[in-house]
């Protein structure tokens, strides 16, 4: 479905009408000392920011205020109202023929199925060519899927704020807008329905990452895993600096074939990249390659993990030649068990360490720290030494 953006005459001079009121009105708060009248301003423009969140908060903070920002009130909610509306309209016409974006979505789906089977039985044959062939596909269908999400996303955000800014905007009595009457209302959340593949109530039921179940139905579940993992690249934006230019290439390129096949990415767990870094090291200093260390106390990979403070190690990747993190990927990728490692759904948690030539991925299974309470990530730290990027140590 098509939606129309296309406004009269008569209604484009209403909404010009109440943008000048809102104006006017968002000039005259009402009897508040002078720092009040700045918080109130203040509020009034994070409320039509772009962060949605930070916006609606805003609203109600000013809504708390009481009569002397009444108006003010009145003219902030409507212009939200009327932006979100005109977004709402412009990522649906950018959404297009919803037949297609549904057909989009079955296919990628389709791929991510049969690219997981070929995993599965992964050997140095012809499922090594498929799961190369399944790479590329999939990595340009990303493109257009990730393009799609946020186009629903931003739907489902606007539309979802829309219930509790309507009774603010009804409730202040102010001068009705043709484009806000329940007729027209009705229309928009139809479109929206449309252009999601799911009703309101489902939007609404789709829970938070770590919270309750994955949703079942395909559209939620597109919508679910979509914001789950730009959680996790937003968690692991936080953690970057922990990581070198090719660390951090390796786990980002690594997350995003993850998500291509329909698996949640890993966050970078500052544990497990020293656990990484300093086998790595070792190798380097050693002069041997393998996941058996000479040293006793750092035998094997889980007790390398938990010497670090991770106790929930499952499994590790070593390479040696790699000259870049992607160079790494590819090795581990053309590599049956390693690739294996790198897709296990059940990992939560990586960290990539490079020294020299030599690189080690360690994978955990411990719950997310970016899920976990302030007292739990508190307590999450590294044992041992922290040992630096090599490029920090030179």
């Amino acid at each position: 479905m098509r939606a129309c953006g296309v406004l009269t005459a008569a209604v484009a001079a209403a909404a010009v009408a109440v943008c000048a009121s809102a104006v006017g009105l968002a000039g005259s708060p009402g009897p508040l000392p002078p720092q009040e009248r700045e918080r109130a301003a203040a509020l009034a423009r994070t409320a039509l920011g772009a962060d949605g969140a930070a916006a609606m908060q805003a609203v109600r903070d000013l809504a708390a205020m009481g009569e002397p920002v009444k108006a003010r009130l009145a003219g902030v909610v409507g212009e939200r109202l009327t932006r979100d509306r005109e977004a709402v309209l412009a990522a649906i016409r950018r959404i297009g023929d919803t037949a297609k974006a549904k057909a989009m979505d079955e296919e990628i789906g389709a791929l991510r199925r049969a690219a997981r089977e070929n995993i599965a039985k992964l050997a140095k044959d012809e499922t090594l060519r498929i799961a190369r062939e399944n790479h590329a596909k999939l990595a340009q269908m990303m493109k257009v899927l990730g393009e799609l999400a946020a186009l629903r996303e931003a739907i489902c955000a606007a539309m979802a704020r829309r219930p509790e800014l309507l009774a603010l905007w009804r409730e202040a009595g102010t001068t009705r807008d043709p484009r806000l009457e329940p007729a027209q209302e009705d229309k928009l959340l139809a479109r929206a329905e449309a252009a999601l593949g799911m009703t309101a109530q489902a939007m609404q039921a789709v829970p938070e990452f770590g919270q309750g179940q994955e949703p079942s139905d395909p559209a939620a579940w597109n919508l679910w895993f979509w914001r789950a993992c730009r959680r996790v690249e937003a968690y692991n934006a936080r953690q970057a600096a922990l990581a070198d230019a090719g660390e951090l290439e390796n786990i980002t390129i690594l997350n995003a074939y993850r998500e291509s096949l329909g698996i949640l990415p890993l966050e970078i767990d500052a544990r497990l990249l020293q656990s990484a870094r300093r086998h790595s090291k070792e190798m380097a200093d050693l002069g041997y390659f393998g996941h058996d260390s000479p040293t006793p106390s750092e035998k094997t990979h889980a007790l390398r993990m938990k010497n670090a403070g991770y106790a929930g190690g499952y499994s590790e990747n070593i390479a040696e030649g790699a000259s870049s993190g992607s160079a790494a990927f590819w090795m581990w990728f053309d590599s049956p068990p390693h690739h294996k490692n790198m897709v296990h759904a059940g990992s939560t948690a990586v960290g990539v360490g490079r020294w020299g030539s030599k690189w080690t991925q360690n994978f955990g299974t411990a719950r997310r720290l970016m899920l976990a309470g302030d007292a739990d990530r508190a307590g999450a730290l590294v044992q041992g030494t922290i040992l630096p990027p090599q490029t920090a140590a030179r």
